[in-house]
């Protein structure tokens, strides 16, 4: 295969997921490096922090593509005393240097790779969970409700999420016995960010909730809309999508060596105490 660039590469990218089908707001494309330098091996990542960043030099990468912003923003807070300058922030001063060591070109895939139909988060999330004969029942946006094939229990569909998502650990709130007919997945921060999401899955008719991203206010808010709630990880839920970008890409380029990199809180180990 003759040379190719990363620019290229985000062409072809953006035909199967176009940068306007994301969130007008939200940053996609090339955020660090030159979009002109030859690409011989893509990493896609959930979080290019320095490990996950290490690892991609390991397996011979030279493009990452990241779902999550590449460094932390400055914060001003009455709270604390924060960082003044960019460059204090240490995470982004370890993943700069590295990036910059390695000569790595940076792109971002976000909510247009959230919107994707099938191959995106929402859909390959519900996938992951290995449930048979899952149906549709409502959309909205970002929000699906599924349809189970058969009743399950609250706790049998924490099952389902712990072993798909490979989570070492999942939390249930509220009435694990209940049986169900209908459940929402919120991926990634949606359990954490969007406020009255748990609502809304209930107006559509969820009788339960998976959570990517916990905030606890949000967990009493679905409560009290009456659906008991399951919380996993923000990056197990997308990750699932994550691997199968790399699939898709692998298909479209067979030249370069395209690889999923473990990120993400996990991939540093964790347990119960």
């Amino acid at each position: 295969m003759s040379e190719i660039t990363a620019r290229q590469i985000a062409d072809v990218f953006e035909e199967i997921a176009p940068i306007e089908s994301g969130n007008p707001k939200d940053e996609l494309g090339f955020v660090y490096g030159n979009p002109d330098s030859p690409v011989t091996g893509i990493a896609c990542m959930w979080k290019a922090d320095a490990s996950s960043i290490e690892r991609a030099v390991q397996l011979g990468a030279d493009m990452l593509i990241v779902h999550e912003g590449l460094f932390l923003r400055l914060h001003e807070s009455p709270w604390y005393s924060a960082p003044a300058r960019e460059e204090d922030i240490l995470p982004n001063k370890l993943r700069r240097e590295l990036l910059e060591k390695h000569g790595f070109v940076v792109y971002r895939s976000h909510s247009n790779w959230d919107a994707l139909p099938v191959d995106g988060v929402v859909d390959q999330a519900a996938n992951a969970l290995g449930i048979e004969g899952l149906n549709v029942h409502a959309v909205d946006k970002y929000v699906k409700v599924h349809e189970l094939k058969r009743p399950m229990s609250v706790s049998a569909l924490a099952g389902h999420a712990k072993a798909g998502l490979g989570m070492p650990w999942v939390l249930v709130f509220g009435d694990e016995k209940r049986e169900i007919k209908r459940f929402a997945f919120l991926v990634g921060g949606f359990g954490g960010n969007q406020p009255h999401m748990p609502q809304r899955a209930a107006e559509m008719g969820a009788e339960a909730l998976i959570f990517g991203e916990m905030s606890e206010m949000l967990v009493i808010a679905a409560l009290e809309c009456g659906t008991p709630v399951i919380v996993t990880f923000h990056s197990a839920s997308e990750i699932p999508a994550l691997k199968r970008q790399a699939e898709m890409l692998r298909e479209r380029f067979p030249g370069l060596k395209v690889e999923h990199v473990d990120s993400g809180a996990l991939a540093f180990g964790a347990r119960s105490l």
